[in-house]
């Protein structure tokens, strides 16, 4: 199989694998005893420093292991108290998880509303708009687009959202691993992630960062703890956590930091399918006047190319694994979108932008 959507799933790590389960055997040796408890405990705390390292985190207290972004989001969105007329700022670049959980929020008289991003200024021009003509309770973004790898200027809008007040959620799903994530620099109020994309940890893993400002500001969590209490974020670890995936998504993200995320490698993919993709009479490199992320290329071909239908050949005939866009978002459908990792076989990778770039021909 030629795989070409990293940015979906990827393979877990085999040293992440076989953390989770070193980690589960040692833990039977406890269980819920009072030692096992404590050793419990102890590995969450090890497990969130790993992660708070990756992120640039100062303070690893404020880290929150959830099973996947879509569930660090929706509990997000339940800490705020929604009112009628409040509305929520977001972009059409977002993941189907995340738009389907903001038009839930509409039954209870809260506006939605998109601004569709063409280039990093243009955007923060269509934000600085929305907050003026309308009452933001929070804004919604990722940090790299999942359609087609725009890099949103997410510290730009942290200060326009800081100055006016508004809760700023980022969806980090296809820039953890991917691109340099600062958090101390980025300063959102919450910013969350899933392990099983670029960090190739476990399946089942994520984690959310949550602001001090975030819970004191804007939540209806805000408490406060006393000495010894668990941290406030924790508030946002539902119930028992399966310790063994946690490990391995430390794990994952303790390889990442040591070994870089090789950007350069990444970007050599996608610089060798521009240069062979572009040259195909009636295609167009879907992107923006801005940055983009280097694992993620997505195209368009001409309007009478069936778009789904070769992504099911390219499948089915050379087992070439891609995404296609035929639904959404409306500015650039239908598109192919192809990503890599740095462990992508070179050889495969050639084979598979040949056999892509007939299919466009």
């Amino acid at each position: 199989m030629i795989y070409l959507n990293y940015a979906a799933l990827s393979p877990t790590r085999p040293e992440a694998e076989r953390t989770v389960t070193e980690t589960l055997n040692e833990f039977k040796n406890y269980l819920y005893s009072d030692a096992g408890i404590q050793w419990y405990l102890h590995t969450v705390q090890d497990c969130r420093l790993h992660v708070a390292r990756l992120l640039n985190v100062t303070d690893p207290s404020t880290i929150a292991f959830v099973s996947n972004a879509s569930i660090a989001h929706y509990l997000t969105l339940r800490s705020l108290a929604w009112k009628p007329g409040d509305s929520i700022l977001t972009t059409t670049h977002e993941n189907p998880s995340i738009t389907r959980q903001l038009h839930a929020l509409k039954d209870r008289g809260v506006d939605i509303h998109f601004v569709q991003p063409s280039s990093p200024d243009q955007l923060i021009q269509s934000i600085t708009h929305t907050l003026d003509q309308h009452s933001v309770k929070a804004i919604v973004i990722s940090h790299v687009s999942h359609v087609d790898g725009r890099i949103f200027p997410i510290h730009a809008i942290s200060g326009i959202a800081k100055e006016r007040g508004v809760a700023f959620i980022v969806d980090g799903a296809q820039a953890v691993g991917h691109i340099p994530v600062d958090l101390n620099q980025l300063d959102c109020d919450v910013y969350f992630f899933t392990g099983h994309k670029w960090c190739a940890g476990p399946l089942g893993t994520g984690a959310m960062m949550v602001s001090d400002r975030f819970l004191q500001s804007h939540s209806t969590c805000a408490v406060q703890i006393k000495d010894g209490e668990a941290p406030l974020a924790t508030q946002f670890e539902i119930g028992t956590h399966n310790i063994g995936l946690i490990s391995g998504l430390a794990k994952a993200c303790d390889m990442t930091f040591t070994d870089g995320l090789g950007v350069e490698i990444l970007q050599a993919f996608r610089q060798k399918a521009k240069e062979t993709l572009s040259q195909i009479p009636g295609v167009n490199i879907v992107g923006w006047n801005g940055p983009h992320a280097p694992g993620i290329f997505t195209i368009q071909g001409k309007p009478e190319v069936d778009h789904y239908q070769l992504t099911k050949r390219l499948a089915n005939e050379y087992e070439i694994i891609v995404k296609p866009f035929v639904d959404y978002p409306q500015e650039i459908r239908p598109a192919i979108r192809l990503s890599w990792a740095t462990t992508m076989n070179e050889q495969n990778f050639r084979v598979g932008i040949e056999k892509i770039s007939e299919g466009f021909s």
